[in-house]
């Protein structure tokens, strides 16, 4: 008989757990952060029609860098593929007329793969922003 009533007692216990009520304030905190981080990125409404075309300008900049960088990244990839290693030569010239010329296919090679490196990460920073830009 002793059994009988402990048993009914635990139970009771186990409804009252501070980790069972928990559970749903935590689930609540979390839909609340979400809708807090959405709200965070939602786009403003804009003002007025001025504000509407200067974000598109803006947008036609960020394109035309991009297809800019598209265009380089031709290119070089054009210049690296048509490189016979034997009368490649690359030049350096700088505002005030100076040059640096440089035709050890080593270091042409070595300079190329630099640059492709160099321009692929910003042709994936370019892209992101004409991906995510909301006019």
């Amino acid at each position: 008989m002793n059994t009988k009533t402990k048993a009914p007692q635990m139970a009771e216990e186990v409804k009252g757990l501070p980790s069972a009520k928990n559970v749903i304030p935590a689930e609540i905190e979390k839909k609340e952060n979400i809708l807090k981080t959405m709200e965070k990125f939602k786009p403003e409404p804009f003002r007025s029609a001025e504000e509407r075309i200067s974000r598109k300008n803006q947008f036609d900049a960020l394109a035309k860098r991009y297809e800019q960088l598209k265009e380089k990244d031709n290119e070089l990839k054009t210049f690296h593929a048509g490189n016979d290693k034997t009368s490649a030569k690359i030049i350096f010239k700088n505002a005030q007329g100076f040059e640096f010329n440089i035709q050890n296919s080593n270091v042409i090679d070595k300079l190329t793969k630099s640059a492709q490196e160099e321009l692929k990460i910003l042709l994936n920073e370019a892209e992101n922003e004409v991906l995510t830009f909301e006019i």
